[in-house]
């Protein structure tokens, strides 16, 4: 085989292999506080020790002002797109922390931007000495999903077919 045809024929192949490997890291992105707005409830996003985000595998984040709001999104939307990881801010730190990996603070004492009391820990200790301050109950990422959709979901389902209910009437 002459040596063009040759390098014709592997281009697509090399072509591949570099930018396979030139394959860009899906990371959360930086939130521009007082600006962006939640993708769930349209609220601004103003406090750094909240502010979570969902991130598609194409890349592309969606920014929420609350863990409940990244939670209530996620149960909405895990059946329709293509999620590659959720995040969520480190309450002591506010650095992004796997939402999956994260512990739970549910206090009433310590009200989060949406009202569900959420707050995210990456260290265990941390969190005990807030919990030590303020009570509450510790959560995993999967007790948190449980949490917003009886609480918050479940309960605004209800709500609009109440309210349904009464204009039918």
């Amino acid at each position: 085989m002459k040596p063009i045809k040759l390098i014709l024929l592997m281009a697509p192949a090399i072509l591949f292999f570099m930018f396979a490997s030139c394959e860009r890291e899906i990371k959360p992105v930086p939130i521009n506080y007082g600006q962006d707005e939640c993708d769930y409830c349209r609220m601004k996003i103003t406090d750094p020790r909240y502010g979570s985000e969902l991130i598609l595998n194409t890349g592309k984040p969606y920014k929420f002002d609350s863990v409940e709001c990244l939670a209530a999104f996620y149960i909405e939307n895990k059946e329709k797109m293509k999620i590659h990881s959720l995040w969520v801010p480190d309450f002591i730190s506010k650095k992004f922390i796997p939402a999956e990996k994260a512990l739970y603070l549910h206090s009433k004492e310590l009200p989060s931007p949406m009202g569900m009391n959420l707050t995210a820990f990456e260290k265990k200790e941390e969190l005990e000495k807030v919990k030590e301050k303020y009570g509450g109950e510790v959560l995993n990422w999967n007790q948190v999903v449980d949490l917003v959709k009886k609480e918050w979901i479940q309960k605004k389902h209800k709500m609009k077919m109440h309210n349904h209910n009464h204009m039918n009437m």
